[in-house]
């Protein structure tokens, strides 16, 4: 993932970052530090390649009936200058009736959506109704192995809190001052816990 030169456009990755940690997003952003790709990560995306070429035998793709589908994208670059932010979405469905919906696919044991996985599929809708000038309403999350799916309801209030989210972030990167961890039970699973612990 590149990381923009413009101090004001950042990745839906640093979205995810800025809502599971804003310090996670700080040492990314603000002092360039690349972790490491977890093994986990890495099994995941490899499972998410594999799981594009099981859909094309299944009945139902990502949770929803193949006929209700007319077409797929698979990683979908995105991008709203007006807002500053960019991605590239995992899949999109456009759906007979002309619906599209944004679909996350994640490789977790996880039993319920957090709060970072929803603020993708917000940010994924964001981008694609500017891209496409239609509304989305609903945005879908696919987790591996268990092929569980979760629909993800979209409101207005959402997309309103997704750009108060980005002046945030752009607060972040123009100060000097280093964000406080939010939860401390969550440092276990971050690639920057080994920066962190020495604050």
């Amino acid at each position: 993932m590149r990381v923009s030169p413009n101090i004001g456009e950042f990745a839906v990755l640093e979205l995810f970052m800025f809502s599971y940690c804003p310090r996670e997003f700080y040492f990314y952003r603000k002092l360039g530090l690349v972790p490491s790709p977890l093994k986990k990560m890495e099994f995941a995306k490899k499972e998410h390649e594999r799981e594009e070429k099981r859909c094309e035998r299944r009945k139902n793709i990502y949770g929803v009936p193949r006929e209700e589908i007319s077409e797929i994208f698979y990683d979908l670059l995105l991008e709203d200058r007006e807002l500053g932010l960019y991605g590239k979405a995992d899949v999109v469905l456009k759906l007979i009736s002309g619906e599209f919906i944004p679909v996350e696919v994640k490789y977790s044991t996880l039993s319920e959506i957090t709060k970072p996985w929803r603020k993708q599929i917000i940010a994924y809708a964001v981008l694609l109704e500017k891209s496409l000038a239609t509304k989305i309403n609903r945005g879908l999350i696919y987790i591996l192995p268990s092929r569980k799916t979760y629909w993800v309801k979209i409101y207005p209030e959402d997309k309103a809190e997704l750009k108060r989210d980005i002046e945030r972030m752009r607060k972040i990167v123009g100060s000097d001052s280093i964000p406080k961890p939010v939860d401390l039970r969550k440092c276990g699973y971050c690639e920057f816990h080994r920066y962190c612990r020495r604050i």
